[in-house]
């Protein structure tokens, strides 16, 4: 079958998309892989967040238990140098070591970061090619009964062709521009029961490889086609790609779904709406500690959020908001994924962050 496939699609190889194709395997559906393996991340990086929370918890009521002692240093010596060697002696006194701190908060960063990003790219790549793929597994069906009838040939022997990109693209066009209205009818026929095989759906999403938006459509259109498969990378003249168009628009044009839409806007919603909970809650929990401390101190002294801590509550759900409206709904299930089992395990961390601070 793959000498029939018209744009040799390569198959995506990194580790993501390896571990994807297995996830897929075993639940046969490419939404639910994700999500599963979104909750085994978030499983195995909760150690790392629980040392971070507990690192920070630290670094917080170490430094205001030495507050004082560091404001009677900066007033004494006023060198910065010499600032810092004694506030650093004042640290080494009391056991405490900042940087500790700051490598496991640096830690979690640099791994949430490059989960994220790497995790963005695989699913892109993903993404490209599963559309190129879906199109050229079609189009082969499009023309399959066409060239059977012709050659006299049975699916064996179909299969059996060599047949390459240019006559195939030959064949479609000489199926809907010269062909009968059986043919035609028997070609678009064939189109849509190979589309109930290859077509990958969750829930409302019709596709989950494009985004769950009213603006785009199930089926992808012949531009959203170019840019993601190898046809750009062609340098076709004006006459060669109206032909690809010409057979893009013959093969999908028949599709039941190819006018519906791909979703409504429902991921956005929640992406934003889990990003908003996630980052507030967190900022609660950094502001109940955080005033606890400072009562112990002072009474009569109230504390405010830290400014960056409520930026963060309002700029974060707008990325969110940005990455699911403009990319495929796979990678909105992961962000949604990841940020519900978040909040699902972070009383879990405080539990254990408690009885730690405890002992």
């Amino acid at each position: 079958m793959a000498n029939l496939i018209a744009l040799a699609t390569t198959v995506p190889n990194g580790v993501w998309e390896k571990i994807l194709f297995a996830f897929n395997g075993a639940f046969k559906n490419y939404a639910l892989a994700v999500i599963i393996l979104t909750v085994i991340i978030k499983l195995i990086t909760l150690p790392l967040d629980f040392l971070n929370r507990r690192s920070t918890l630290k670094m917080n009521e170490v430094q205001g238990k030495l507050k004082p002692k560091i404001a009677e240093i900066k007033n004494k010596y006023q060198d910065s140098a010499l600032q810092n060697q004694k506030i650093n002696e004042l640290y080494q006194k009391e056991g405490f070591n900042p940087m500790g701190s700051c490598l496991t908060m640096l830690l979690v960063m640099v791994m949430s970061i490059g989960v994220f990003f790497t995790l963005f790219a695989s699913l892109n790549n993903m993404a490209a090619y599963k559309i190129v793929n879906q199109y050229d597994n079609l189009k082969v069906a499009y023309v399959r009964e066409y060239v059977k009838e012709e050659r006299g040939l049975d699916n064996d022997g179909f299969y059996a062709l060599e047949l390459n990109d240019a006559q195939i693209r030959e064949y479609v066009i000489q199926i809907s521009t010269t062909g009968t209205d059986e043919q035609k009818q028997t070609a678009v026929i064939s189109v849509n029961e190979k589309y109930k095989e290859v077509k990958e759906k969750f829930l409302w999403i019709k596709n989950v490889w494009l985004p769950d938006s009213p603006s785009s459509k199930a089926i992808a259109d012949f531009d959203t086609y170019y840019n993601l498969g190898k046809l750009k990378e062609l340098n076709l003249t004006e006459e060669e790609l109206g032909a690809y168009k010409t057979e893009y628009i013959a093969v999908m044009g028949g599709l039941e779904e190819s006018e519906g839409v791909n979703g409504y806007f429902i991921l956005a919603v929640l992406a934003g709406v889990t990003a908003f909970l996630y980052q507030y809650f967190l900022n609660k929990k950094k502001e109940k500690q955080k005033t606890t401390q400072d009562m112990h101190k002072n009474p009569n002294e109230a504390q405010t959020p830290e400014p960056s801590g409520k930026a963060m509550m309002f700029i974060l759900p707008i990325i969110m908001l940005v990455f699911t409206l403009r990319y495929n709904s796979i990678f909105a299930l992961y962000i949604i994924t990841s940020q519900t089992v978040g909040m699902a395990t972070s009383p879990l961390i405080n539990k254990f962050i408690n009885k730690s601070t405890k002992k």
